[in-house]
């Protein structure tokens, strides 16, 4: 089955559609959603309908695919009751699970967009900067050896400095470069060479920045580079003589997202000055090529263990073979197949009591919850844990459209 995967952002939403290994950017939309008025940063009523509005014609265009959702940046800071009612009403209207991720996840899915593509043997930092936050990675071959979170991003400048985005600046970019390098933590590593991602190649293309052959590494995703003296120069020229009409132009299908060009920029540009960036790679990678990699760090599986044994180990083995952590259940060999409360080798010692406590706690730790219910079944104990991963706010996945009524009603996904 083909795949669309949403990217939302505080200011932006990338809408791909992946099959048969590949993966294409259909269109990206640009709305702010942070309403202005609200103090403790909501989602302004109007954003929230045209998000709505944008979800109905996806669903409408795509009734054969499977919509999956991912969400960052404001949406994570929304107070727990607000969030939780979004995320409700998403559902109730769309039927469709917004999925708002971690800071930790959307790093394991930036790391896994961008891992393999770089075969130099020095540390390199990416930089994925969003509307409402900027994570910061620094990846020595195929580790993460540091992470920063930041929360500053392009929709907080933009409030913090209205009169960037007048036809001319009215902000001067070596303002804004002083005062983000204040606000900026210390790096232990060195590094000389960035990733620029979310967009950036084709931002960089479309308004004429003087790009080079990428020289350091053959990649077919990352065929430029740019000297970070050029950068700073064209920034420059973004800021004082290119108008912001003329920055729409250049972006026809989603002008409002130039707005975010400016701010972009100057947050960028910081960061490479602050840490002595000397040669960018623009990259159009973000977290949904992390995602179609590998979705999963740690998950529990749930589901009759003493009807569907064997359709849950399978679902498990699958699972293991993409890299997925399986937290729970850790064994494979039941001491009792088919009696009310399946034990497996390796648990002989503990109480059924305690073998569920542990199973929740390992949902607490895990990504999602992943209920095996072939033909919509769901035992006795499954219930409970859906509950538990419900109250937690967890990501639950039904591989199977749920038989029980109450059970559709509650935010979720079918199908892995």
């Amino acid at each position: 089955m083909k795949k669309i995967l949403l990217d939302v952002g505080s200011s932006t939403i990338k809408v791909y559609k992946y099959g048969e290994n590949k993966l294409e950017q259909l269109f990206q939309r640009t709305i702010f959603f942070k309403d202005r008025f609200d103090p403790e940063g909501g989602i302004s009523e109007n954003n929230k309908k045209e998000l709505l509005e944008l979800l109905y014609s996806i669903k409408e265009n795509n009734s054969d695919s499977q919509i999956k959702i991912y969400a960052t940046g404001i949406f994570r800071n929304l107070a727990p009751k607000t969030k939780r009612n979004f995320i409700d009403e998403i559902f109730l209207k769309t039927g469709l699970y917004f999925n708002i991720i971690s800071y930790e996840l959307e790093n394991f899915y930036l790391e896994r967009a961008l891992v393999g593509k770089c075969s130099l043997n020095e540390p390199l930092l990416l930089i994925n900067i969003g509307g409402g936050t900027t994570e910061l990675i620094i990846m020595y071959g195929e580790e993460a050896i540091e992470r920063k979170n930041i929360e500053i991003g392009v929709g907080k400048i933009l409030n913090d400095f209205p009169g960037i985005n007048k036809s001319i600046s009215e902000i001067k970019i070596e303002e804004l470069i002083e005062r983000f390098k204040e606000i900026l933590p210390s790096l232990e590593n060195k590094i000389r060479i960035a990733f620029l991602s979310g967009g950036e190649l084709t931002y960089m293309k479309v308004a004429n920045y003087p790009l080079k052959k990428n020289n350091l590494f053959e990649d077919e995703d990352h065929p430029y580079l740019i000297y970070f003296e050029d950068y700073k120069l064209k920034n420059k020229e973004i800021f004082e003589k290119i108008t912001l009409e003329e920055l729409e132009k250049m972006m026809p299908d989603n002008p409002k997202w130039m707005h975010g060009a400016r701010p972009f920029s100057a947050l960028a540009q910081a960061i490479c000055e602050k840490y002595n960036v000397e040669i960018i790679i623009p990259s159009d990678s973000n977290l949904i090529n992390g995602v179609i990699r590998q979705e999963f760090r740690y998950v529990t599986i749930s589901g009759s263990f003493r009807k569907h044994l064997e359709y849950i180990l399978k679902i498990k083995k699958e699972l293991e073979n993409k890299g997925v952590h399986i937290l729970s259940p850790r064994f494979e060999e039941p001491k009792n197949p088919g009696e009310e409360f399946v034990i497996f080798a390796g648990e002989e010692n503990l109480s059924p009591l305690e073998l569920e406590r542990y199973h929740l706690e390992s949902i607490e730790n895990s990504d999602a919850l992943i209920v095996c219910d072939p033909n919509g079944y769901v035992g006795a104990s499954a219930l409970l844990e859906i509950g538990y991963a419900h109250s937690l706010g967890k990501r639950i996945i039904f591989t199977e459209k749920p038989e029980e009524f109450i059970l559709n009603q509650l935010p979720h996904e079918v199908g892995l």
